[in-house]
């Protein structure tokens, strides 16, 4: 854009260098929609939301060893939602017909401080925004008409809060090319890959969130992500991978580069067992999970059970029986052995990826006890209230422009009783030797389901969903000490009753930074890089009984190995 700034409508506005201009411009906007904002015969709305995320991002991605793509800049975008009724009935919280808006806006911004520029962009999106929220409470309303059962309240109201700037914090894009290059490093005697590829980002930026109910404020948000991935292939045509991924909150709060490369060099010698290893082709019996395999339980099973905003309501389907959606968290439920609990603190923890002291919906999170001796005690709540709980514990969060839900951010599970490894590797074997196997199975690592390609939807009829990720790192464990790596297994049936199957405990690990979204299944679909921080602190565990199957390749290597 020219110093001298835009000619818009045959004004001449300069070129803003204020860094209160986009403040000022949102404010603007958000008294012209309470004041203009409505059609002929239909409702003004009764709360707008401005949310702007502006800050730098920086990506590198490579492919065994090569840079394949590096972005860097600036990085802007509003999400606009507008509701139309009252708190009890308005147009959130509905899936209506295809072609619908919902209320909810995303619109990229200009880079630069042109106020007239900003306002353009965000009353373009209001504008749309209230249109599609007034469709959509017609359609809620013609759903409801259908249904005589009681509905709680679509929002809780907050007491809104007031904060300033934050000052900005930069994106070094050379240093994440350079650790990026340097991860390859590690894989350079690595000669039987079939894949090889690493990816690098770094977002640093601030949310401004406003709101006709008086929110005015700046959240820091921000996070740093890196991941490597390798695959080679076994003579029966299956593949074998691995992955290692750190998250933080910035890049000072990274493992070194030397201790990023051990374990990629760690990794690639994993695969490189693993390539020849045999299938675990049919298992009964105890599982341990070691250290990071035990986030990834917890994470996957439990995160469901303590997020309380219930379902989205839909619109009648002719050829389906109709009935209120039902929650997976329960308050009451067993989730968990006797003694153990389960807690989430977002706020007391600021090096955590998952600290922050405000949610989305400008919400301080509470410190809350989830689980209690092993029953649910209480649940993660957004703005959304359920039928019988109503109230904000400050977790609401959402990616892009989909609904605030309730998601873990800084969450510790303590098991009434721990071990040391070595004990909790004798229970197994023990429990193992009782059900008549000369080994136990161990799980080292889980993939995370945001880098899985297997995500599966079973309909009435069809074999149970495997309800976990598959293992990347598994190895039988002989009682003399011996330990077999084995691939290519996955898990069958698994649910959250497992987790009051947990026999055994280890001590507390170290904390576990991870990316991951409100809900089950939006985690599959946020990339290696994408998502939300959020970070577990959990023991390994010893589950009494799991059922995992192996599957080869079914065809043999054609194509030779790659030489070096």
């Amino acid at each position: 854009m020219s110093v001298w700034g835009w000619v818009l409508f045959g004004w001449s506005v300069p070129a803003a260098a204020n860094p209160d201009v986009l403040l000022q411009a949102m404010n603007k906007e958000l008294e012209r929609a309470q004041a203009e904002l409505v059609l002929p015969d239909q409702p003004r709305p009764y709360l707008v939301n401005i949310a702007v995320v502006e800050g730098d991002v920086a990506t590198t991605t490579a492919a065994f060893g090569a840079i394949t793509s590096h972005d860097a800049g600036p990085y802007r975008t509003a999400r606009v939602e507008v509701r139309v009724g009252d708190h009890q009935l308005d147009s959130g919280n509905f899936v209506g017909a295809v072609g619908v808006g919902d209320g909810v806006v995303g619109r990229g911004l200009p880079e630069e401080d042109v106020a007239v520029a900003l306002r353009r962009e965000v009353w373009l999106a209001l504008d749309q925004a209230y249109k599609g929220a007034t469709q959509q409470l017609a359609a809620k309303h013609a759903a409801r008409m259908a249904h005589s059962r009681q509905y709680p309240a679509d929002l809780v109201p907050v007491d809104p809060i007031i904060g300033a700037p934050l000052p900005k914090v930069g994106v070094d894009d050379d240093a994440i090319k350079e650790r990026v290059v340097n991860l390859f490093k590690a894989l350079a005697g690595a000669n039987m890959l079939e894949e090889s590829d690493a990816i690098g980002r770094d977002w640093q930026g601030q949310r401004l969130v406003l709101s006709s109910e008086g929110l005015s404020t700046w959240l820091r948000t921000g996070h740093t992500v890196f991941r490597v991935a390798v695959a080679s292939r076994a003579e029966d045509g299956a593949l074998v991978r691995d992955a290692r991924w750190w998250v933080a909150r910035t890049p000072a709060q990274l493992p070194s580069m030397d201790q990023m490369q051990r374990q990629t060099e760690e990794m690639a010698a994993w695969v490189a067992v693993a390539n020849a290893a045999p299938i675990e082709q049919d298992y009964l019996g105890p599982v341990l999970f070691e250290a990071a395999a035990a986030v990834e339980l917890f994470r996957q099973i439990l995160q469901p059970q303590v997020s309380g905003t219930p379902p989205m309501e839909t619109a009648p389907d002719p050829f389906m029986t109709q009935g209120a959606p039902i929650s997976t968290a329960r308050v009451g439920r067993r989730l968990l052995p006797a003694g153990w609990s389960v807690t989430d603190d977002a706020a007391a923890a600021p090096l955590a990826a998952g600290h922050y002291t405000h949610d989305f919906e400008g919400v301080a999170p509470e410190a809350i006890t989830l689980v209690q001796d092993g029953v649910v005690q209480r649940l993660l709540m957004s703005r959304v209230p359920r039928a019988d709980i109503s109230g904000s514990t400050g977790h609401g969060r959402s990616l892009g422009n989909a609904r605030r839900e309730a998601m873990p951010a800084v969450i510790t599970v303590r098991p009434k009783r721990s071990r040391t490894s070595a004990a909790l590797r004798r229970k197994a074997l023990a429990m193992a030797r009782t059900a008549g196997l000369s080994y136990v199975l161990v799980v080292r690592r889980l993939i995370p389901p945001g880098m899985s390609d297997d995500f599966q939807i079973a309909f009435t009829g069809e074999g149970p969903l495997p309800g976990l990720t598959a293992p990347i790192e598994i190895y039988r464990l002989y009682p003399d000490g011996r330990e077999q790596v084995v691939r290519n297994v996955g898990f069958v049936g698994v649910d959250r009753r497992v987790l009051r199957d947990i026999v055994a405990a280890g001590r507390l690990n170290a904390a576990v930074d991870v990316m991951d979204s409100p809900g089950r299944t939006g985690r599959f679909s946020i990339g290696a890089v994408g998502g939300l921080p959020a970070t577990w602190t959990v023991p390994s565990v010893l589950i009494d009984e799991l059922e995992l199957r192996g599957q080869g390749g079914g065809e043999s290597r054609l194509v030779p190995a790659p030489q070096p």
